[in-house]
């Protein structure tokens, strides 16, 4: 290892003026995220931060080349480095960039006032030696730095998502929800959606697997803490998303959205997100939601998405009584609550229908139920398809004839009323929204087994 002459200190210490300036004008060329005035407190943060560094580099010398650098009396003044970067929302490589840019022009310049002050060959390369484990000393202080910060910032603005979520559920005042997004820097997009994730969810759900495994689904959410997340809009449900502890749902990990409101009412997650109108976003959220049992409701903006929730609160209960009408919005995961508007209209107030149907399905009161059964699904088809009985029978795998037997049946016990636009709308209705086997409007079945056997209403089909 090489020896450094006596006033090696003093001569380079002479460089440190000019050195400075020449740095930082290094800098602002090469790293694009420091090319600005230096003005204000930027300007002096970049300005003491050079000079400090130059300054801590040259007690580094003094110690001597056979001494390890010693970092420790001014390690602090990295790590705050470090965190500064992630409060100016920059990407650490721009701090470590400097230090590269400015390792690069004092080594230039140190390098050769220690040349002209006689220090060897030997003498260069432990002056050299000693400057890069020194940046690299530093570049480890930021990082260190950098990364607390970012633990920091993170939990603050998971507490401020949950709070934001909190608030858009109960239908906060709209000035509250927005004074706190402000609070937190965030832009709340013009519309959102409630979703929810009900206790029960499924065991071993597929969108779960890569979360139990502790392994992102996504690339993208493998990440470095020194590289934050590429600019975008934090709402969109496509977004790469966050491995969360869902132990609270029978689940060990649940993937949820990164960076959309939410909060846990009793057992019941929910979440608030953007991008759910047929497209790539609601692609993107399908896969997601895949498996968890999740409701979604419509996108409003987000000053109703109370409403949001309320919507999807009463599909969820529909759904669970068994009251949704049609097979794909009774078995949809996720249910997306606009795909199945008349359903839910049917199902909010099931008494309502159940009246209904008890008025206009009365003449088949009588009739054992496997009868009334066929009848029931023969008059609904024979509604919606507007009397086509070819079109009737291949829906019910049965011969014309058939139909036309039942449908002449359907007209001695309705009567006229079958005729009548109003009453064969509301019989629709009721009809698809299965009310005719409900047991509030089931009678009193007085039936024999003769009867009730197959077939015995549909008379033979004619051969001949």
């Amino acid at each position: 290892m090489g020896q450094f002459p006596a006033g090696l200190p003093g001569t380079l210490a002479a460089e440190l003026g000019q050195l400075g300036e020449e740095v930082i004008l290094a800098i602002s060329r090469e790293v694009p995220a420091y090319a600005r005035p230096l003005e204000g407190r930027f300007g002096q943060g970049v300005r003491r931060g050079v000079a400090e560094a130059l300054r801590r580099f040259l007690a580094v010398v003094e110690a001597g080349p056979q001494l390890e650098p010693n970092l420790a009396a001014g390690r602090d003044v990295y790590v705050r480095l470090g965190r500064g970067e992630v409060r100016a929302g920059r990407s650490l490589d721009n701090l470590l960039g400097a230090y590269r840019v400015g390792a690069r022009v004092s080594w230039r310049r140190l390098g050769e006032a220690a040349a002209r002050n006689g220090v060897d060959a030997a003498g260069l390369v432990s002056l050299a030696e000693m400057m890069f484990a020194y940046i690299d000393g530093i570049s480890a202080a930021s990082a260190e730095g950098y990364a607390t910060e970012q633990f920091t910032a993170a939990g603050e603005r998971e507490r401020l998502l949950d709070r934001l979520g909190e608030m858009l559920l109960t239908g906060a005042p709209v000035d509250a929800v927005a004074q706190v997004a402000q609070s937190g820097r965030l832009t709340l997009p013009g519309r959102l959606a409630a979703v929810l994730i009900p206790a029960c969810v499924p065991a071993d759900p597929p969108a779960l697997d890569a979360a139990r495994r502790g392994e992102p689904s996504d690339p993208a959410v493998a990440r470095s803490a020194g590289h934050p997340r590429e600019a975008r809009d934090p709402w969109d449900s496509g977004d790469a998303w966050d491995v969360g502890d869902a132990s609270d749902h029978g689940v060990r990990a649940l993937r949820l959205p990164d960076g959309c409101p939410r909060t846990v009412q009793g057992q019941d997650t929910w979440l608030f997100v953007g991008a759910t109108e047929p497209g790539p976003g609601r692609v993107a959220l399908t896969a997601r939601l895949a498996g968890l049992g999740a409701v979604v409701g419509p996108a409003v903006v987000w000053a109703q998405s109370a409403a949001s929730a309320a919507r999807a609160r009463g599909a969820r209960d529909a759904r669970d009584a068994g009251r949704l009408t049609t097979t794909s919005a009774a078995t949809a995961d996720p249910l997306f609550t606009d795909e199945y508007l008349s359903a839910l209209l049917l199902a909010r107030d099931p008494d309502l229908v159940t009246d209904l149907a008890t008025r206009l399905l009365a003449p088949l009161d009588n009739l054992p139920s496997r009868t009334r059964e066929r009848l029931a699904e023969t008059l609904l088809h024979w509604l919606s398809l507007r009397g086509q009985r070819g079109l009737i029978a291949e829906r019910l795998h049965i011969h014309p004839q058939t139909v036309r037997y039942r449908v002449n049946q359907l007209r001695d016990l309705f009567g006229p009323g079958l005729e009548d636009p109003d009453i064969r709308f509301d019989l629709e209705l009721v009809l698809r929204a299965g009310a005719a086997a409900r047991p509030a409007i089931a009678a009193t079945e007085r039936s024999t087994a003769p009867f009730d056997a197959p077939g015995a209403l549909d008379r033979p089909v004619p051969t001949g």
